[in-house]
């Protein structure tokens, strides 16, 4: 074999069944005439995984299943220099895909509407998938009327093939549970109630979970659980969420100096802050730093992540762009060294990425014969 246009058919075939990213398939496909025709032509509907949890006597819950969102960036190399945007794709329980903006937890499919495609030229712009995030979702009942319910969860795959995976929780139980699908079965962790958690990740093949008071659980996949708290603990955190940041995982806290600047909107605004610190594994502790290490950290409703500035140029680093836990004032934005929290409207270069920038606006989907844009429809 003298090079890589020149791999068995079989091969080239075997490794496009494991490409679980449609615009990666594309790339792949256009590598060249015989890579495109060994490979498979569509990226195959993924139907979502499922985790049906015990019923109860209402039957809440026995149609759990796990969805899977992606977070794209989007850069537009016919413009100089060129321009990015953020978006979502949510995979719904049937293998269809819905938009969902980011720091927006609604998608196209709540409106009615089917989304089978974004039409965008690849020829002219690049996508990368910046990272997934996993929620379980199940029927629930109040007073007698059933709805969905979307809970955040750890989610760890164990093979290669996207088959087996396990998912940690608290669901319909009192405490923690476990789901692994080559057992079919949920086992619960803890069955008392304690505080709610305030994040939950999967990280170096462990799940972690924070609560409210600040004590963080670790479980492994032999149900083992064992328990921390940061040495140097704050009175002042009100909010927390984990990020991963390359071989790092993070614990952002929002902070007040009371928690009346925390409830009254304007006073969060104007007087909260967020420190970050970083997890130790051998010591069990959470350390702090003195700010983000020059990056951006997006937090988002179930799903967090970090980028560094030479991948969102405009974008300032040593921030943290979050969605406003009240809904007043839509995204904002935190910067260390200041005090307070401004609106991304107040940040010119921002205002091009939220809800999206003019230069994408002609991204459509097709519904029957009629074009419809996916960004205003």
């Amino acid at each position: 074999m003298s090079g890589w246009s020149e791999l068995p058919p079989e091969i080239i075939h075997m490794i496009s069944l494991r490409i679980d990213n449609r615009f990666d398939l594309i790339h792949f496909r256009s590598v060249c005439s015989w890579w495109r025709s060994c490979s498979i032509q569509t990226f195959p509907p993924i139907p979502s995984l499922r985790c049906p949890l015990p019923p109860d006597a209402g039957g809440c819950g026995d149609d759990c299943h796990i969805l899977r969102s992606r977070v794209y960036l989007v850069t537009s190399l016919s413009h100089d220099p060129p321009r990015f945007w953020m978006f979502k794709l949510q995979e719904e329980e049937n293998g269809s895909l819905a938009l969902k903006s980011l720091l927006n937890r609604r998608t196209s499919s709540q409106r009615g509407v089917s989304y089978p495609s974004l039409l965008i030229d690849l020829l002219d712009s690049q996508v990368t998938e910046l990272v997934q995030e996993h929620v379980a979702c199940y029927t629930n009942w109040w007073d007698g009327d059933p709805y969905k319910r979307e809970q955040p969860i750890g989610f760890m795959r164990l093979d290669g093939e996207n088959k087996e995976f396990m998912v940690l929780g608290r669901l319909s139980f009192q405490g923690l549970g476990m789901y692994r699908s080559v057992e079919d079965r949920w086992t619960e962790i803890e069955t008392t109630s304690g505080p709610f958690p305030d994040g939950i990740t999967s990280f170096n093949g462990q799940f972690y979970v924070i609560d409210t008071v600040g004590v963080t659980k670790v479980v492994n996949p032999t149900l083992e659980l064992n328990s921390f708290q940061q040495s140097k603990t704050c009175d002042k955190t009100r909010r927390r969420w984990f990020v991963k940041a390359e071989d790092k995982l993070l614990l952002v806290e929002m902070c007040t100096d009371n928690l009346e600047e925390y409830r009254r909107p304007h006073l969060l605004a104007e007087k909260g802050w967020f420190k970050v610190s970083e997890l130790n594994e051998e010591r069990n502790d959470w350390i702090q730093k003195e700010d983000a290490g020059d990056r951006i950290l997006f937090l988002d409703n179930n799903c967090s992540f970090s980028c560094f500035p030479n991948q969102l140029p405009g974008f300032r680093p040593n921030s943290v762009i979050f969605k406003d836990i009240f809904g007043h004032y839509g995204p904002q934005v935190f910067e260390f060294g200041f005090q307070g929290f401004r609106s991304i409207g107040e940040i010119p270069e921002y205002c091009l990425f939220f809800p999206s920038p003019s230069w994408i606006s002609n991204v459509y989907y097709v519904l029957g014969h009629e074009t419809h844009d996916v960004l205003s429809d």
